[in-house]
């Protein structure tokens, strides 16, 4: 098995599969931990039929979160390469401020956060790679780099 690719653009590659958020709160990192998957990955999920890319972002991080009050970004799309395949997504970045339930209790087992991405990952290579482009994001937003 080939090990995937993950590329970045500015421009959308294709059909948009799915949206992944970088969700920051007080200064630290949030993730899921995935009941299926076992391991941590940020929050993302596929847009439902006749969704937007922004407001299937929305959902998401509302659906496994809890998140009530934020301010969300776009980042970047991205296309993950495996093999013969390619599929497409949209990277945001969200700063949220406070937390209500998470909704989404069938896939969501908890949520952990960081100051770094945790080392038991689902996804890893996909996931490292969008934490690296969330990381670069939030460093230019802060006035950092």
């Amino acid at each position: 098995m080939t090990e995937p690719i993950v590329l970045f653009s500015d421009k959308r590659p294709g059909m948009i599969s799915y949206v992944a958020i970088g969700v920051r709160s007080k200064g630290r990192w949030i993730f899921i931990r995935h009941r299926e998957r076992g391991g941590y990955e940020i929050p993302a999920g596929h847009p439902e039929e006749g969704e937007g890319e922004e407001e299937a972002a929305i959902r998401e991080l509302i659906e496994e979160t809890g998140a009530e009050s934020f301010v969300m970004s776009p980042v970047s799309y991205y296309s993950v390469e495996s093999g013969e395949s390619s599929m497409h997504g949209r990277l945001f970045f969200a700063e949220v401020t406070s937390f209500g339930k998470i909704k989404d209790i069938d896939e969501v087992e908890s949520l952990f956060s960081s100051d770094e991405l945790p080392d038991d990952l689902s996804l890893p290579v996909v996931m490292k790679a969008l934490f690296k482009r969330l990381m670069i994001f939030s460093e230019e937003r802060d006035g950092q780099i």
